[in-house]
């Protein structure tokens, strides 16, 4: 693993490629199909908000790297606007959460996310997502392998989510 290297404005990072770009994009694709399996199941207008913030976010980020890749120049709001906009929307989906609990069933919800085999893939996930809490404070976001690493192990953490949630409304 790299040593964290702070990301400025001025940081072009070398050696992203365009399948760097493309492998990002995966885990935004199964998190929009997961929020969209949610969303048609919850239908709350500020959870869906919040939802399509992080949604556009993650895309953005994914423009940011393309953008990289093809022009080798930093769009440093591309870049940061995913620290502000996806906390935001991640926000206002546990908002809509909370304002509801009366309406959601928790122990349906539990009964269904403990059951084999979506268990199996909701740990991976969260595993998967814990892990990238830890490769973020350590690893150097301008770092092509740091990248490749985050980037593959949130493909797999979003695919796991994505696949438990299929095997629940099934």
């Amino acid at each position: 693993m790299s040593n964290k290297q702070k990301m400025t404005k001025d940081t072009v990072p070398e050696n992203f490629t365009l399948s760097l770009a493309i492998i990002d994009a995966l885990p935004v694709l199964f998190f929009g199909g997961s929020i969209i399996l949610i969303g048609l199941i919850f239908r709350k207008a500020l959870f869906l908000v919040g939802a399509m913030l992080c949604f556009w976010a993650g895309a953005a980020k994914v423009l940011w790297k393309i953008i990289v890749v093809a022009k080798k120049k930093n769009i440093w709001w591309l870049f940061m606007q995913m620290r502000i906009v996806m906390p935001v929307g991640f926000s206002a989906m546990i908002v809509s959460v909370l304002l509801n609990l009366k309406a959601i069933k928790l122990s349906v919800i539990l009964s269904a996310v403990t059951s084999m085999p979506s268990f199996v893939f909701f740990i991976i996930g969260i595993l998967c997502m814990v892990l990238m809490g830890i490769f973020a404070a350590k690893l150097d976001s301008a770092d092509a392998r740091s990248n490749w690493i985050e980037q593959l192990t949130n493909t797999v953490a979003q695919a796991s989510i994505f696949i438990g949630i299929l095997f629940i409304i099934h």
